[in-house]
């Protein structure tokens, strides 16, 4: 499984975004919000990232799942992207997968009650580091979920991601830590894969 990640350099002009529309098919910028924020610029980050590892082509046939989960069709290549301030990551292989990228997130205890299960929130609560073991709990909560291609809608509480196999809507998941200096990333499969991971400068994943 190949994992890709690009970080925007201090002073990265998010604004002049027309290039980067263009550089894509409309199957994907039809998706895209209409406003030039950072938000659509990550996601347009993304989205280049995958043109530049596999083709125009290839984005021409993707298509989206009922909650919004990006497949291509006519392909045994499997993808997922995330994207949070100023970071954009895409894993790519031949196994289904989910990931999910953050900066360390204060804990917001309002929301323990619909993500984690009450070993989970015991575990934040005893951890020496409260901020560290929220975000990385959330993360791989998140990256099982992507891989199942929905949202909290799909019970976060139902499931338990305090260990790295484990049972999630009746199926096995391998939940596996993705290594990037000053964030937090976890990767989920179905199998366990091993992770080949690529730091992309944004200079040139534009030039090329």
């Amino acid at each position: 499984m190949k994992v890709y990640y690009a970080i925007l350099p201090d002073g990265f002009d998010s604004i002049n975004q027309k290039e980067l529309l263009d550089g894509l098919p409309e199957n994907i910028t039809s998706r895209l919000s209409d406003n030039n924020s950072i938000k659509r610029m990550l996601s347009l980050i993304g989205w280049h990232l995958l043109k530049n590892v596999t083709s125009f082509n290839f984005l021409k046939t993707i298509d989206f799942e009922e909650k919004g989960k990006p497949f291509s069709q006519n392909s045994d290549l499997y993808f997922n992207i995330s994207n949070t301030k100023n970071i954009v990551t895409l894993a790519i292989g031949s196994e289904r997968v989910g990931v999910d990228v953050e900066k360390l997130r204060e804990p917001r205890e309002i929301i323990y009650q619909r993500v984690f299960t009450e070993s989970e929130i015991q575990s934040i609560e005893d951890a020496n580091d409260k901020v560290s073991q929220f975000t990385q709990l959330w993360t791989r909560k998140e990256s099982v979920v992507k891989l199942f291609g929905g949202g909290i809608s799909m019970g976060l509480t139902t499931f338990s991601a305090l260990e790295d196999c484990i049972k999630a809507f009746n199926s096995k998941v391998i939940i596996q830590k993705v290594p990037i200096p000053n964030y937090i990333c976890h990767l989920s499969t179905y199998r366990n894969v091993k992770l080949d991971i690529e730091a992309i400068d944004i200079p040139d994943l534009f030039s090329s």
